[in-house]
């Protein structure tokens, strides 16, 4: 039976995008999340939405995106494809973005679970891999993935996938990245006028000093629904909400993260985030601008239809 919805119920979401939206699957087949890739969109679309990115923390989602595409062809809604530069894919490898870039992706997120910093707290996705493959911890391990040298510089590749991305118009996202490795690459990028998300920073600060920095330096910073549904979560919606007070809506993007079996769907779960923070004095132009102008503007949509 079809869930007849109230009037007016989609009007927080009309035209958004949510730039971070975990498919099905993601870490495994047998991990199933609240629905197919397609499903999904189709209940997006119908939230009035106008698109999301596909995100996967171990393969390139850009044919899957493809894929939900033609079966959406004609409604005006876009999945976009990503690439997440862990170690599996390559790690940070110009090529890499390179042929994702080939392949349709429109953003590249830095290393997840592979960078040294997640390794190095024991992150949320290891810890779930580690379930799934029986030598994954020592691989992670050997493999991990610093942005900083001993000098706490950007290291040269970190900076040559910024440079590719800057010469496909791609978008970049900082993935697992510590707060100093975040504060490096947002300053490279606004020296070398890249588009960037600092991926959902108060999993990592909550300090409204060191959010401001981000955005002084023309970052779009990021804040997900997905730790404040998850049953250890840390932070709750007041936490997000004096966030954004200290940063304002024009460097703010919010989004899902969410893929796990007792959340609502992901459009759902944004439809939640927005009605909240509406509830404690959001305007709707300002959630339009965390929904709708700014994802557009980190992508670089140039239209509702575009590819």
């Amino acid at each position: 039976m079809e869930l007849a919805q109230p009037e007016g119920f989609d009007r927080l979401l009309r035209g958004a995008i949510d730039v971070h939206v975990h498919g099905q699957p993601d870490l495994a087949d047998g991990r199933p999340n609240r629905g197919a890739d397609v499903e999904v969109a189709r209940l997006a679309h119908a939230y009035s939405m106008s698109g999301f990115v596909l995100k996967s923390h171990l393969w390139a989602t850009t044919d899957r995106a493809r894929a939900v595409r033609d079966e959406m062809a004609g409604s005006g809604f876009t999945v976009y494809g990503s690439i997440t530069l862990n170690p599996v894919v390559g790690g940070l490898e110009p090529s890499v973005v390179e042929l994702a870039a080939a392949h349709g992706a429109r953003v590249v997120f830095l290393p997840t679970w592979g960078a040294a910093a997640d390794v190095a707290r024991g992150g949320y996705i290891s810890n779930l891999l580690k379930h799934i493959s029986p030598s994954f911890a020592e691989y992670n391990a050997r493999n991990a993935i610093a942005l900083r040298g001993p000098d706490g510089a950007l290291t040269a590749r970190a900076r040559a996938v910024v440079d590719a991305c800057r010469a496909l118009g791609l978008a970049l996202a900082t993935g697992h990245a510590s707060v100093a490795e975040s504060r490096a690459v947002a300053a490279y990028c606004a020296d070398v006028g890249q588009r960037l998300l600092i991926t959902h920073p108060m999993h990592y600060t909550t300090d409204p000093a060191e959010l401001r920095e981000f955005a002084d330096t023309g970052a779009f910073l990021e804040f997900c629904n997905a730790p404040l549904v998850h049953p250890d979560g840390h932070l709750r919606l007041r936490d997000v909400h004096e966030a954004l007070s200290a940063v304002g809506p024009q460097r703010a993007i919010l989004t899902t993260d969410v893929f796990s079996r007792w959340v609502p769907p992901a459009p759902e779960c944004l439809r939640m985030f927005v009605e909240q923070l509406a509830y404690l004095g959001w305007t709707d132009e300002q959630i339009a601008t965390m929904v709708h102008a700014n994802p557009r503007t980190f992508l670089e949509q140039e239209s509702p239809h575009a590819r």
